[in-house]
């Protein structure tokens, strides 16, 4: 299946992706987007899935709903104008058609490095889509990859948002949406991306991998990468791992350092942070101030007198 390079086309197609039922009749398409709809039709990327019986007809220069009928004299379907003149529609402005999916979900990332297939069936049906995993640039593990349309539908967004807190990505998963200008959703670790953000110059629709890395760039990490913490610090939560502490000062050191990742201003200078928590002259870094647990290693680094949460 060939490329769609038109950008007309490219923007009909999304257009459809977004509409409740995600079919258009060829009737409207032709009429109102001219040759993108011819380019579009003639891609097969869509499917005839219906047909219509009702028309946009120009009748004293206005559009009006106008119900088709078929004619055994005549052998087509069409209706009389005001005049009684009897108006042919053909067929192909009549057939209602849909995206295939499979078809554009393949091409979607037929760009990037897949490091395991997509699902076989939607996680909700006519919504959301798991397209698997994909090897992007400058990233150590693989970013999950969801498709998901009308998110600007309340109602569609919270069904993603469900399946999304149900699923938790390893590290990061990205939410590919024709919706433009939508928010991120309301899970950890999800960054919703624009279809027209990150889509090659040549082919509309199919995603850049060099601009989805350098959208990741752009994220935040404490976004991307969130910290949950209990009121107290005491209690660390990254993905699906918990770190207990129980030692005041270590969760005096917590606070700071976690609150640091999550103003995405990271480093601090680590006297600074032992001074702040009256750690003593004889505590000079985080190993020391630390003592007796080691979880605090699997998230904190500390080089050159300076300290930061990374995982």
């Amino acid at each position: 299946m060939a490329l769609i390079a038109h950008k007309g086309a490219v923007d009909l197609l999304l257009r459809i992706l977004e509409i409740k039922s995600a079919r258009m009749a060829g009737g409207i398409m032709l009429a109102s987007f001219g040759e993108a709809a011819r380019v579009l039709l003639a891609s097969d990327i869509l499917a005839k899935v219906g047909q219509s019986n009702v028309v946009a007809a120009m009748d004293d220069y206005e559009d009006e709903p106008t119900r088709v009928e078929w004619s055994p004299e005549r052998e087509s379907h069409g209706y009389y104008s005001s005049s009684g003149k009897w108006v042919a529609v053909p067929e192909e402005e009549l057939n209602l058609y849909g995206v295939k999916m499979p078809a554009f979900l393949t091409q979607l990332l037929v760009r990037c490095d897949r490091v395991t297939s997509p699902a076989q069936d939607p996680l909700v049906a006519d919504i959301l889509w798991d397209l698997g995993t994909v090897r992007l640039e400058a990233r150590g593990k693989p970013v999950s990859v969801w498709f998901a349309r009308r998110l600007f539908d309340e109602g569609h967004s919270g069904k993603v948002e469900s399946m999304a807190a149900n699923r938790p990505p390893a590290d990061t998963r990205v939410i590919i949406t024709p919706t433009d200008g939508c928010g991120d959703i309301r899970a950890a670790g999800h960054l919703t991306v624009a279809i027209r953000d990150v889509a090659a110059s040549s082919a509309g629709f199919v995603i850049d991998p060099a601009a989805l890395a350098k959208r990741l760039k752009l994220v935040p990490s404490s976004l991307v990468k969130p910290i949950r913490h209990s009121a107290d610090y005491g209690t660390i939560f990254i993905g699906n791992e918990k770190y207990e502490f129980t030692g005041l000062q270590h969760r005096a050191i917590l606070t700071i350092l976690v609150d640091a990742y999550n103003s995405n201003d990271p480093v601090r200078l680590t006297a600074d942070v032992l001074e702040e928590v009256k750690a003593g002259i004889k505590v000079t870094n985080l190993g020391r101030a630390f003592s007796g647990n080691k979880h605090w290693r699997k998230f904190i680094k500390e080089k050159a007198g300076q300290c930061w949460i990374e995982f």
